[in-house]
């Protein structure tokens, strides 16, 4: 691995922590829960302030960081095959075919919320850009980007529509409808054994997989600018660049950081209320911000990862990044052996402070295993 490299695989290593600590809040509860677990009486302080950290700081700011580095990588990629005289699309479309089959049996046999099938069906659309040019990734980034944010406002607009034709009837039916939805899942994952937990996971995997069909155009722009930011080299050579990243650090920080705060008084809330429909429209855009944050968070990288402070963290991270897909399995092996009721059944007990502790302590772990797989050869 070429030293120039170590930055962007740092990147991708760090981003495994935060998708890993956002994942285990939800892994029992499914798809009938807030995102980020329940709070009730019997929760502590330290619930609370692990809710709202993780809304404020990691939630919908780390999957958008490991797609950027997937599209760093597939610009990466295209480079090297073309030198090579490989025949890109193909070759990248077996890539994904791969991805595809790897991400169906991850998503119904360990975690249903998989990234690894989206990943894949986004990554056919994104071949039509193999050997693409700074100018024309540029352009089709825009144009993905018009797209994601025309159905950011068609959604609100229905969202306010929804709103008002609901009667309190229809509401009452809902928060009715969520609890109980919600205490079946949690005793399927949380306490029943494999079977009835693979079934729940499949019907919980093809609910988010359907649904993600509409954010394509937002993955597709995500996947761009990291392909471009490849093209430009403004990771190869960060410090060339360092008044781009500046820049664009101050604007993720600007925009992202109230925009985050309001999304995580929405999320603490959410979880302090369970079983109550949240349709607001404010919740929804500073969801759909939230992302901006992670601008900074690349940028923070981009900024400090030559200095030797920043340096010993890459060399701490990087060996994490390069194994990267093996790494996020293994996620999903070791919070079904410590959380599932067929496993230790820790998932019935812990709650999101307790949560966030086993996530560091599965990152820990797999942080040690990756640098002894490097050590060792094994790729």
């Amino acid at each position: 691995m070429n030293p120039r490299d170590d930055l962007i695989d740092a990147l991708r290593g760090f981003a495994l922590f935060g998708i890993l600590a956002v994942n285990i809040q939800c892994f029992v509860t499914g798809l009938g829960a807030p995102s980020l677990g329940i709070l009730d009486a019997h929760s502590s302080r330290a619930d609370h302030v692990v809710v709202w950290l993780t809304a404020f700081l990691l939630e919908f700011k780390f999957y958008p960081i490991f797609s950027f580095c997937f599209g760093y990588g597939f610009a990466v990629q295209m480079r090297r095959w073309k030198i090579a005289g490989v025949p890109l699309k193909e070759r990248f479309g077996r890539r994904m075919n791969a991805m595809l089959f790897l991400g169906l049996m991850h998503g119904t046999l360990l975690w249903f919320g998989d990234i690894l099938t989206r990943y894949a069906i986004t990554g056919y659309v994104l071949r039509q850009y193999a050997g693409c040019g700074p100018r024309k990734l540029l352009n089709a980034a825009k144009f993905w980007l018009a797209i994601a944010v025309g159905l950011l406002i068609l959604f609100a607009m229905l969202s306010i529509i929804a709103d008002s034709s609901d009667t309190a009837a229809e509401l009452a039916a809902a928060k009715r409808g969520m609890r109980e939805d919600a205490s079946r899942v949690i005793t399927a994952y949380a306490a029943s054994n494999y079977v009835d937990a693979t079934i729940q996971r499949i019907v919980d995997f093809k609910s988010v997989t359907l649904n993600f069909i509409v954010l394509i155009p937002h993955l597709m722009t995500i996947f761009l600018f990291g392909a471009l930011a490849a093209q430009l080299g403004l990771l190869r050579d960060s410090a060339r660049h360092r008044e781009v990243w500046k820049k664009l650090w101050w604007f993720g920080v600007g925009v992202g950081v109230p925009v985050n705060m309001i999304h995580a008084g929405y999320q603490l809330h959410a979880s302090q209320n369970p079983w109550v429909a949240n349709t607001s429209v404010i919740a929804m855009v500073a969801g759909e911000l939230a992302p901006i944050l992670a601008i900074a968070i690349v940028a923070s990288f981009a900024l400090y990862g030559a200095r030797s402070g920043g340096q010993r963290i890459v060399t701490l991270l990087a060996p994490a990044g390069r194994i990267a897909l093996t790494l996020y399995v293994c996620q999903s092996i070791a919070m079904a052996i410590l959380l599932s009721g067929f496993g230790f059944g820790l998932g019935a007990t812990l709650r999101p402070a307790g949560l966030f502790a086993t996530a560091a302590a599965i990152y820990v772990a797999l942080i040690a295993l990756s640098h002894a797989m490097w050590h060792l050869n094994i790729r």
